[in-house]
C-alpha cells in the first residue's frame, strides 16, 4: 500500500501544535492473573495557542500574565511621555511560514501603543494615537478577546483578556483621537 502524499516533520509539527493530540492509555500489570498494578494516563499535546482555546490550563495562563506585566520594565519613553496602563496580551504574527500570536506588555501611553518584550527587551510594536481606529473582532472562543488596531501605516491585530479596560485606558489617553467600534 503506498500512501497517497508524503508528509514531512514540518507539516506533521505544524498539525499536532495547530490541532492537537489526544492520548489515553490503560495499563494492567498482573501477575497469575491477579492485577497488582492499574496506570491511566492521560495526555494532551498541542500548542498553547490550541491548548488555551480549548479551555485547558486557562488559570497558568492567566498567572504568567499576571506575573509577566508586573515585571519592571525599561520601556524607552520620549521626554515627557507616560505609561498610563500595561497589560498583558497578544499580537498577531503572519508573516512566512510561522504564524503566530507573540506575548509582551502592551503599554498605552500619553502619545503611543507599544508592545514591549521584556526578552530581549525591545519594542515589538508602536503607533501613534493619533489616527488610530480599534475594531472588535468577533470571538472565536471566549479566551481569545481580539481587537484590530488600524492605523495610517497599515493594521494590527491583538488580543487581550482584559480587553474592556484596555479600551478604557485607550479612550482616556486618547481624548477622541481614537475611534473605538463595537
Amino acid at each position: 500500500m503506498n500512501p497517497e502524499r508524503e508528509s514531512c516533520l514540518v507539516e506533521v509539527l505544524d498539525r499536532l501544535l495547530n490541532k492537537g493530540a489526544v492520548l489515553n492509555a490503560d495499563v494492567i500489570i498482573s501477575v497469575a492473573g491477579i492485577p497488582l498494578i492499574g496506570v491511566t494516563l492521560k495526555a494532551m499535546i498541542a500548542g498553547m495557542e490550541t491548548m488555551l482555546e480549548y479551555g485547558i490550563m486557562e488559570d497558568w495562563d492567566k498567572s504568567s500574565r499576571e506575573l509577566y506585566a508586573s515585571q519592571e520594565t525599561h520601556l524607552p519613553l520620549f521626554p515627557g511621555e507616560q505609561i498610563l496602563y500595561k497589560a498583558f496580551g497578544y499580537l498577531r504574527e503572519d508573516e512566512g511560514l510561522i504564524k503566530g500570536w507573540v506575548p509582551g506588555i502592551w503599554n498605552i501611553t500619553s502619545q503611543r501603543i507599544i508592545l514591549w518584550i521584556k526578552t530581549p527587551g525591545k519594542v515589538l510594536f508602536e503607533t501613534p494615537l493619533e489616527n488610530l481606529r480599534v475594531l472588535r473582532v468577533p470571538a472565536s472562543h471566549e479566551v481569545r478577546r481580539e481587537l484590530e488596531l488600524i492605523y495610517p501605516e497599515g493594521s494590527a491585530r491583538i488580543s487581550l483578556s482584559e480587553r474592556d479596560e484596555f479600551e478604557e485606558a485607550l479612550a482616556g489617553a486618547a481624548e477622541a483621537t481614537v475611534e473605538i467600534e463595537v
